[in-house]
Formats: structure tokens, C-alpha cells, sequence
């Protein structure tokens, strides 16, 4: 039985991504497209090519050290995120942005979650 994400042997239940990354994916995919600074088709594909790239190896390094994922199975998620932040366009806002929130445990984790006084 699960209560408040812990399980019956008291251990935190594991999301699919460490938060970190799923905070590291959707800022990396606003620094090359959030801010809109496109100068032409060169430049959207140096941007792919530049966010797909520093996504994969922030990715795979923050779930291999801090997530204790296996080596291949954090290449795979490094590749999802990696992908999410490769599209040409800006995620944050869509479907696909607050799946990456969903799968990194960021809405339940205590970083945005911040009590508001009456």
C-alpha cells in the first residue's frame, strides 16, 4: 500500500527522470528556443543539433550519478529527453512539457510545490 509516495518497505517511490533532469530538459529547451532567437534554417538546425547534444550528456550524466539508473538505461532516457529538447520549438507550455514534469516527479516534489499563506 502507497501512501504520499512512499511505499509498504518505506522507500521514496522513483520517477521515471530525477527531477534535476526533467528541470535540466525543459531549461536547456528554453535557452536554445524559448527565447526566440531565430536568425534563419542554419540557425534553427545548429540549435536542434546544440540542444539534442547538451541535453543527452546533462541527462544521461544527472540519471547515471544521481538517479542510480544503469548505464544503458539512462542512454535511453537521455535520449528521450534529449529528443524533447531537440524539436524546434519551445515545450514548456505543451503537452509534452508537462508530461516531462509528470515523469520527473516535479509537480509531487517539493520544488514547486511552495505553501501559499492565506
Amino acid at each position: 500500500m502507497t501512501a504520499r509516495g512512499v511505499t509498504v518497505n518505506d522507500e521514496p517511490k522513483r520517477s521515471f527522470f530525477h527531477p534535476a533532469s526533467g528541470l535540466a530538459i525543459l531549461a536547456i529547451d528554453w535557452l536554445f528556443f524559448g527565447l526566440e532567437w531565430e536568425m534563419g534554417p542554419v540557425s534553427l538546425v545548429m540549435g536542434c543539433l546544440g540542444s539534442f547534444g547538451l541535453c543527452y550528456a546533462v541527462v544521461k550524466r544527472i540519471q547515471t550519478r544521481w538517479h542510480g539508473d544503469e548505464p544503458r538505461a539512462a542512454a535511453a532516457k537521455a535520449l528521450l529527453g534529449a529528443l524533447a529538447a531537440g524539436a524546434p520549438f519551445c515545450v514548456g507550455g505543451t503537452l509534452l512539457g508537462g508530461w516531462i514534469l509528470v515523469l520527473s516527479g516535479l509537480k509531487a516534489s517539493r520544488l514547486l510545490n511552495t505553501p501559499r499563506k492565506p
